[in-house]
């Protein structure tokens, strides 16, 4: 049982609620759901009683409560511990979303710092949910996340009730990346949504609730978790490899440094979408980031604009039908 299990279980409790306990971890209500039930199978008892107006603990969910405060209290003294006896060093602790442009950025500042006699680095890549509750609870300093523009408001909403600052980094227009010899691209630059079924899917594993998975354009919604092929990888040189050598495709934004120089990948704007990624970084408001954190974040503005740059100059170089497709989108 993960010990994130733990804390879900925990929180539950204490609203009473799975739907508002959901809320507040930026989950959703169905997977809190699933997680809730999962504990209750690997455990062997009932732990709440559901009811309409939300949930209690049963006997053995007391119980249960009492063994999860216990755990979660001594974690809490092995990390202030831990994190007390660490000498001083210059430190970058990061949480992403999976995309090579903010892996770039990390990579730079490493390089950068690389003749320093002691330093630690930190980059964890995982899905929105995950890397916002990494800085919430204080285990990465900096996050870099996105989500559809749609959202814009909720998530701002979210974030100052959850004491973290967030900022702005670029808003992009979703592209298919694919093989530059794939055949669709054979008498066309521009990619249609509907055409991609008949082609495999390459897709991160978990993330099931990222926006990029679930698109929809002028003429058709598309959930790309129920493609009738789809092929599961962890790593992004293993997903752009395999790309590279097949018919298969994924979706991303404008293309990353040597992506196509390398793996021969090209990243082709979606006809017609109707929705933008929006980037930005967060971080605790109360929290003081270091040297090495600060010198991150400013990379990242600097970066995000120059490829938002790229892309607008990429996109006026398309028939005036789309540009004025994407225009209406922004």
């Amino acid at each position: 049982m993960e010990i994130k299990y733990l804390e879900y279980f925990e929180k539950v409790a204490q609203n009473g609620s799975i739907n508002q306990a959901a809320k507040l971890l930026y989950i959703s209500q169905p997977h809190l759901s699933h997680i809730i039930k999962e504990i209750e199978e690997e455990a062997g008892v009932q732990l709440f009683y559901r009811t309409r107006k939300g949930c209690s603990l049963t006997p053995d969910g007391e119980h249960f409560l009492d063994h999860c405060k216990i755990i979660l209290k001594e974690l809490e003294r092995l990390k202030t511990f831990s994190d007390s006896s660490k000498p001083e060093k210059s430190t970058l602790n990061v949480s992403m979303t999976r995309f090579s442009h903010t892996a770039e950025c990390f990579n730079q500042i490493c390089r950068k710092h690389q003749d320093e006699k002691s330093f630690s680095f930190c980059l964890k890549e995982d899905a929105e949910m995950n890397v916002i509750e990494n800085v919430m609870e204080g285990k990465s300093n900096v996050g870099v996340i996105h989500f559809a523009s749609r959202e814009s408001s909720a998530k701002q909403k979210q974030f100052c009730e959850a004491g973290l600052h967030f900022v702005p980094l670029a808003l992009f227009q979703p592209s298919i990346c694919l093989s530059r010899s794939h055949e669709l691209l054979q008498n066309q630059d521009l990619i249609d949504l509907s055409v991609l079924k008949q082609y495999g899917f390459v897709r991160y594993i978990g993330q099931f609730e990222d926006f990029i998975y679930r698109i929809t354009t002028q003429n058709l919604h598309l959930d790309l978790n129920e493609s009738p092929k789809i092929v599961y990888v962890n790593d992004r040189a293993e997903q752009m490899s395999l790309i590279s050598e097949s018919d298969f495709f994924t979706i991303g934004i404008t293309e990353f440094e040597q992506q196509d120089s390398r793996y021969q990948v090209v990243s082709i704007p979606l006809l017609g979408c109707n929705e933008c990624l929006r980037f930005g970084v967060i971080y605790k408001e109360k929290s003081e980031l270091t040297a090495a954190e600060k010198e991150f974040v400013e990379l990242l503005i600097k970066h995000y604009h120059v490829l938002q740059a790229k892309e607008a100059e990429q996109i006026n170089k398309r028939p005036a039908a789309f540009v004025r497709q994407v225009e209406k989108t922004i």
